[in-house]
């Protein structure tokens, strides 16, 4: 699918998007030093640029990848490793979504952040994040991996350190400081992982891996290594205690890039290397990771029934929403994974827009709790119809862009039950999950939207038109997704069925 090649961009995408948002951020820094306009409209430029790059790389590697290699230690015909830059129909929609949600989160920011402290410093970290965020997604090579794995962990830090909601600054540096320890923590396990795995191989190169062999027990542990990490990145349970209190101290914008981003790049290292080096030896332990997952599933929902707060009820279905891309993974089957990859997508579109759904009411009301709302559908009539139809499509309603997915990760379920009953346990209480998704979203809903309008909220009107916009763009890639998944899956599924080996 050439449809479009315009000279350097075409050619370079991955770089100009990294030197684009480096080169952005600092100046965002500095001219917001004096000029809170100039920070945002640099920084929403930035975004704009990378988004647009991203797309053009996503048109461009329709028909073969688009990669790019540069000797860094050694020399052109020993090359001791690389810099490399890969492009294709699994790294190019991750792309385009990182960087959608940040251009986002940042024009969002224009009316959620007000009183802003330090402008120029948000806008930039926001900036440098989404980089770091690519960076990973591009990555060729293990070591390059985890350098931008580790750097989008100094903005995002910064970002809840500085800017989180907390008044009190002990509980806002405590809530930053355990987000920075747990992941990186996470991060330097998958790092050892890298070192024995190059022991073994002699090799960082990820496609190179595809195809090298090493012992049993040597890709067992390593295996297991890299699931340890990037399972606390994502907050599966129970790694996932670091979450619920960051997710609740984040402001909405940051929260978005955390949850529909960040935790993201977790979910794409499990499908660029763990399942494809490692899928053969890790199908031993299916079983485990399928009752992990259907653990993280049923916990997350569990608690996010018990929720007062829709903040804190969209960061537990989060946790419990990351469950399925980790059952879609174990089941180790061919349409399974690519359901989960599916879901990548789909959940960071669908987080994102119930995050800035909150937002919005918490901008009208003043509030997110739920017995101090009600009744707020007449009076935001256009904010409760993407607000209804974020909710229906994460519950796994069709014809939204949940539904292709969640169907074939129990499919992938489906097909590994036959190896015995507990298989099949597991995928009916996945399946029960689901509809504990749908009541938890439906109740909130009916508490949000419907009945009795409290006195103070009288004269509430309907979300800023900037936020309106936002939300509508992203709910008409929720529909379109669902009604037409081949739009999306045109790009992953032949990538997938090369690395994994199957059709």
């Amino acid at each position: 699918m050439q449809a479009i090649t315009i000279p350097i961009l075409s050619d370079y995408p991955m770089i100009l998007t990294l030197l684009g948002l480096s080169v952005g951020g600092l100046l965002t820094l500095i001219v917001g030093s004096r000029s809170e306009k100039g920070a945002r409209v640099l920084a929403a430029l930035s975004l704009l640029g990378g988004l647009m790059l991203n797309v053009l790389l996503l048109l461009e590697c329709g028909d073969s990848p688009v990669t790019h290699d540069f000797v860094w230690l050694g020399d052109t015909t020993n090359p001791i490793m690389t810099l490399g830059f890969l492009g294709d129909g699994l790294s190019a929609p991750v792309g385009v979504l990182i960087a959608g949600l940040g251009l986002f989160s940042v024009v969002y920011s224009f009316v959620y952040m007000e009183n802003l402290r330090h402008p120029g410093l948000y806008y930039s970290l926001m900036v440098w994040f989404v980089a770091a965020m690519l960076g990973v997604v591009y990555a060729t090579n293990l070591m390059q991996f985890f350098v931008f794995y580790e750097l989008m962990l100094i903005p995002a830090f910064v970002l809840v350190y500085v800017y989180g909601v907390s008044e009190d600054p002990e509980q806002r540096s405590k809530n930053a400081l355990q987000f920075w320890v747990w992941t990186a923590i996470g991060g330097m396990i998958s790092l050892f992982g890298v070192f024995f795995l190059f022991g073994a191989t002699g090799t960082m190169d990820i496609q190179t891996l595809y195809t090298t062999s090493m012992a049993t027990n040597v890709a067992k542990f390593v295996g297991l290594m890299f699931l340890l990490g990037f399972g606390i990145k994502m907050g599966l349970v129970p790694l996932h205690v670091w979450a619920p209190p960051v997710y609740g101290e984040a402001p909405i914008p940051v929260l978005v890039l955390l949850s529909g981003a960040m935790t993201k790049t977790a979910a794409y290292g499990v499908i660029r290397i763990v399942i494809p080096i490692f899928r053969a030896v890790l199908a031993d332990y299916s079983l485990g990771l399928m009752l992990i997952s259907v653990v993280t599933m049923f916990y997350g929902a569990m608690l996010a029934i018990a929720q007062k707060d829709l903040k804190m009820m969209l960061a537990y279905s989060s946790i419990s929403q990351l469950g399925y891309l980790m059952f879609g993974y174990s089941t180790m089957t061919v349409v399974g994974v690519n359901g989960a990859a599916f879901q990548i997508i789909n959940h960071g579109i669908l987080a994102s827009l119930m995050f800035f759904c909150a937002g919005a009411i918490k901008m009208r009301t003043g509030t997110m709790e739920f017995d101090r709302l009600g009744g707020l559908a007449p009076k935001m009539p256009a904010l409760a119809t993407v607000f209804v139809l974020g909710g229906l499509a994460l519950a796994g309603t069709p014809p939204m862009s949940a539904f292709p997915g969640e169907m074939m990760i129990f499919a992938g379920a489906a097909e590994v039950a036959m190896n015995g009953w507990a298989y099949v346990a597991l995928m009916v209480v996945g399946v029960i999950t689901t509809g504990l998704t749908a009541g938890y979203y439906l109740w909130a809903i009916r508490r949000t939207m419907y009945g009795q309008v409290p006195d103070e909220l009288a004269d509430v009107t309907d979300a800023p038109m900037t936020v309106l916009a936002i939300t509508g763009v992203m709910a008409f890639f929720v529909v379109i997704i669902g009604i037409w998944p081949w739009l999306l899956w045109q790009y992953i599924q032949p990538v997938l069925s090369g690395i994994l080996g199957g059709g």
